[in-house]
């Protein structure tokens, strides 16, 4: 119900409110390498030292989505040293579980530092804004938007 000066109009609705913007960061392919092994070697802490934890699949479904927008990338920027991967901000907190699962379960030190430099890493982007398509669903940077420059790692 909206008033007016003519009187109350029924069955009008408020405007909607703006979707969230789906921030992502770009990662190399050796970036998203270093995240696979990451993630991996964070869930076989898991495993070694939860066995009572079972399965769980949430790694090998982000590793999949991202081999996906891998795929796509290299679609739009056929040169392997210039692709980059999107990446959501939502899933960086499954490298902030990583590290807390290799610190937690004594994982191997050096790919807990690796997994916090890239995450610093993920962070320093987020803060440049980057043109995204969509390619059949899957999102890929636009290779006509300017890259993101940080000093290398």
């Amino acid at each position: 119900m909206t008033q007016t000066p003519h009187g109350t109009v029924y069955g009008t609705l408020p405007p909607r409110p703006e979707r969230p913007r789906v921030e992502y960061v770009g990662l190399t392919l050796a970036e998203m390498e270093a995240l696979e092994r990451i993630l991996l070697h964070a869930d076989e802490c898991v495993r070694r030292a939860r066995p009572d934890l079972g399965h769980r699949s949430h790694t090998t479904d982000l590793i999949g989505r991202l081999y996906q927008s891998a795929g796509a990338a290299s679609v739009t920027q056929p040169d392997p040293d210039l692709v980059r991967i999107p990446v959501q901000k939502g899933d960086f907190m499954w490298l902030e579980f990583a590290i807390r699962d290799i610190e937690t379960y004594q994982g191997d030190r050096q790919t807990g530092r690796d997994a916090r430099q890239l995450l610093n890493r993920c962070n320093a982007l987020l803060g440049q804004a980057r043109a995204v398509i969509h390619m059949g669903g899957t999102p890929v940077f636009d290779p006509d938007a300017p890259a993101p420059e940080l000093p290398a790692r």
